[in-house]
């Protein structure tokens, strides 16, 4: 059967859930953030306009759980005149050590500690996409969590982009594809101020193996991540990439309102072998928090991480 067929099914059991406890009492909980913000660009980013700014950072988020259905809902503001961005971050439905819907994740970065905020562990992508939307997750042990997970289909089809130097269209042509069906576990295991895991999976012609280990140092929190694999590519023939990643962080609690966090993230595999660094420093004052945060490298600017290297100085406030 394919996984859309079995998303199906888990869409309609979920609904059906969530109406039969529907006279039940709903924890629902609102959280967010909202403030101002200056951005500066830098190194690869230079030539773009600084940014001052009151609603990139704007965000606000229902967390309801039945006991049954967990739902987490995001809006998020998009930076332009009251732009505003819907997005069903989670839902599934929980049974026991069984829950099944949509995760926003994968169960084979499972083992990545620390900061991810330009890696977060090689995931689970073929040419279809990831396994965010689709997962069956059973906890074995506190420990260990198995999983069925599965992709969206690709439609296919050819798409064109202008070339201006030469004044000509280039033809990209995606094949279709099936949702693909694969399984991934994690095993992290706690010794006290010191953890350690490893998670992975496998699905069509992706796969990840990720590494990750986390010791308490007094006030700092050190974690070290490795990650190697293959994801699918959107090309006319059915070709996958190597993924190899490495991700270190420090976060330090400097006093009880002043925390520090570096990451240093490197890709192992693309030419060069380029890397970038993220910081942030918060200071939180009563209600407020202010921070400045830096993001730095080739890898800061690419557009699958950050996007640009840039500092931010800021202040906001969590609700």
């Amino acid at each position: 059967m394919k996984a859309i067929k079995l998303a199906s099914v888990f869409a309609v059991t979920a609904v059906a859930a969530a109406v039969s406890t529907a006279t039940f009492a709903a924890d629902a909980i609102i959280t967010g953030e909202a403030g101002v913000e200056y951005t500066t660009y830098h190194g690869n980013s230079k030539d773009t306009p600084d940014l001052a700014d009151g609603t990139d950072l704007g965000e606000l988020e229902l967390h309801v759980d039945t006991g049954i259905v967990y739902a987490e809902l995001e809006v998020k503001t998009t930076g332009v005149d009251e732009g505003t961005k819907i997005g069903m971050e989670k839902l599934y439905v929980k049974q026991g050590a069984v829950s099944f819907g949509r995760f926003d994740g994968t169960v084979a970065t499972g083992s990545f500690m620390g900061m991810d905020e330009l890696f977060g562990g090689v995931d689970l992508k073929t040419a279809a996409g990831d396994t965010d939307n689709m997962g069956i997750r059973y906890k074995v042990t506190p420990e260990l969590t198995v999983a069925v997970e599965a992709t969206s289909s690709l439609a296919g089809g050819t798409t064109y982009t202008f070339d201006s130097a030469t004044g000509t269209s280039k033809a990209t042509t995606t094949e279709k594809a099936d949702s693909d069906i694969g399984v991934a576990l994690s095993y992290v295991q706690d010794f006290g101020g010191f953890k350690a895991g490893i998670s992975g999976g496998s699905i069509g012609d992706a796969n990840a193996v990720n590494v990750g280990v986390q010791a308490l140092a007094g006030p700092a929190t050190l974690s070290l991540n490795y990650g190697v694999g293959e994801k699918g590519t959107k090309t006319s023939t059915t070709t996958t990439t190597d993924v190899e990643q490495v991700t270190a962080s420090v976060a330090l609690a400097a006093t009880d309102a002043l925390t520090l966090t570096l990451e240093y993230s490197q890709d192992l595999e693309s030419t060069g072998k380029p890397d970038g660094t993220y910081f942030i420093a918060e200071y939180v004052a009563g209600d407020l928090t202010y921070y400045v945060k830096n993001y730095a490298g080739d890898l800061a600017a690419r557009s699958d991480t950050n996007g640009a290297e840039q500092t931010t100085v800021g202040v906001k406030v969590f609700f």
